[in-house]
């Protein structure tokens, strides 16, 4: 019986993870805790159990890596099936953490309980995570519950559905008090989240107008010579018949795939860059160089006058695309992926102004690639002035999968937790528009070529979660610590 809870718990997740941002998906999430609370509470095998949950969740719910390691790492099938593999058990680890921390935790934590939320917490802090998901990203469509993010994030949320479910379901051992505290923190979740849906929304801010451009050119297409000028001029093309004064046209990661200089700073000098002489403005993706050994991934922004911003380079690079992990330690590794790019990791996020015709400085914070789905990019972008988020990316290495929309759905959580509008530009879908409270108001269908117009609203609005840099879940810890040596202080008396 054990086991099938624990597989079920497993299987609810990558389930979950299979209908990402659907009422489904939230359902799921809750489901999944529930049963992940009673797994973890039967001791016999419960490392072993755990250990195999998690290689369920990676090879189920995100299975679509193998095939990114294989066409976008270009690894023969041969080696990108044990990298795969080493992927899925190095990741299952947090699992193994997870149980081996709740069965170590002193019994004050089942009292309160906190049992499995610390123990998360702690496996989730503690062990590096490729694609760094939690349970409370399966909350989305649950709009009044996830506004809280704007305060504790998404460690946050998990927090509160651990909290609750224990507390519900190990009720027994569980106080009466802390019972009552887990459902009244619920409770106070989902009335901030229905006062913050009302609120935000009618914050003022500056009104900008703004195209996303989606090119759905195919990879092979994207990375042949040959088509180098016919993609640049496609969506150069597409993107004439909408700018217009006073607006902002997006394109997609590195859609200039020529190398241009990272000096240039006037558009009207180069072949390469977009200019319509209209008054309208360009943030487009290009790969650009400083030196014959420093080549970077980069977000240009191109002013309504022409002049050029001084780029923003992408600071987290992908492994084995845009850099081979170890090859300067292990040489031949660059050997088995021959195709893999050498780039060099921007250092800092920032932030690229351009004016309007009124005089207002419009200020976009640029998020290349998954860039989006680390919340501490945006925070810093934001803490730096940003009013509005704007991701350039290009999923079509995920092929036909749920990947796209997974990548979205953690991304929307960037908008709840800065309280700034989300712009994702994508080459193959999915390019949408993300509103401050999470929803997604307008996208294109994936694997199209099209358009998408925005008039959105500029933020300055200060949050707690962007604008205090200690993180919730570092505080959580540290209250971890203090509860276990409180609990040991009573034992020895």
């Amino acid at each position: 019986m054990s086991w099938l809870i624990t597989l079920l718990a497993a299987a609810l997740n990558v389930a979950a993870w299979g209908t990402p941002g659907s009422l489904e998906c939230a359902a799921l999430g809750w489901s999944s805790i529930a049963l992940f609370v009673i797994a973890l509470s039967i001791s016999q095998a419960r490392l072993k159990r755990l250990f195999t949950a998690g290689c369920i969740t990676y090879v189920g719910g995100f299975y679509w890596l193998f095939w990114t390691i294989k066409d976008f790492g270009g690894f023969p099938l041969i080696a990108a099936i044990p990298v795969f593999l080493l992927f899925v058990f190095g990741s299952a680890v947090q699992f193994l953490i997870w149980g081996f921390v709740w069965q170590h935790l002193p019994a004050l934590f089942a009292r309160l309980g906190l049992t499995t939320a610390f123990s998360w917490l702690i496996a989730h802090h503690f062990w590096i995570k490729i694609f760094p998901w939690d349970f409370g990203h399966t909350q989305l469509a649950f709009s009044p519950f996830v506004q809280i993010a704007d305060v504790v994030g998404v460690t946050g949320i998990t927090f509160v559905m651990m909290w609750v479910a224990e507390a519900m379901i190990a009720r027994r051992r569980v106080a009466p008090t802390a019972v009552a505290a887990a459902l009244i923190s619920f409770i106070s979740s989902l009335s901030y989240g229905i006062a913050m849906r009302e609120k935000i929304p009618n914050v003022p801010g500056t009104n900008l107008k703004t195209y996303l451009v989606q090119g759905n050119i195919s990879l092979h297409r994207k990375h042949n010579l040959q088509y180098f000028t016919v993609n640049r001029e496609q969506y150069l093309k597409i993107s004439a018949m909408v700018a217009e004064k006073d607006s902002l046209v997006v394109w997609p990661e590195s859609t200039i795939t020529e190398f241009i200089p990272a000096s240039t700073r006037d558009a009207k000098s180069s072949e390469l860059l977009p200019f319509l002489n209209n008054g309208s403005a360009f943030l487009v993706g290009g790969l650009t160089f400083q030196s014959r050994s420093e080549y970077y991934n980069s977000s240009i922004l191109i002013r309504p006058d022409g002049s050029v911003a001084e780029p923003y380079h992408k600071m987290i690079l992908m492994p084995f695309g845009e850099y081979t992990p170890l090859s300067s330690v292990i040489p031949f590794l660059k050997d088995i992926n021959a195709t893999a790019g050498q780039f060099t990791a921007g250092d800092a996020p920032k932030v690229l102004s351009f004016p309007l015709s009124s005089g207002v400085e419009v200020k976009v914070a640029p998020l290349i690639c998954y860039e989006d789905i680390i919340p501490s990019l945006a925070s810093e972008a934001v803490q730096k002035g940003a009013e509005v988020l704007i991701n350039q990316t290009n999923d079509a290495w995920f092929g036909d999968t749920v990947a796209p929309y997974q990548h979205h759905l953690i991304a929307s959580f960037r908008a709840i937790e800065t309280r700034r509008y989300l712009l994702r530009s994508t080459n193959t879908g999915l390019t949408a528009v993300v509103d401050p409270i999470g929803r997604t108001v307008v996208s294109l269908a994936p694997y199209s070529e099209g358009v998408l117009p925005m008039d959105i609203s500029l933020s300055s609005y200060r949050t707690i979660f962007s604008h205090y840099p200690i993180s919730l879940g570092w505080l959580f810890i540290a209250a971890a610590g203090a509860l276990i040596v409180v609990a040991r202080v009573i034992r020895r008396r």
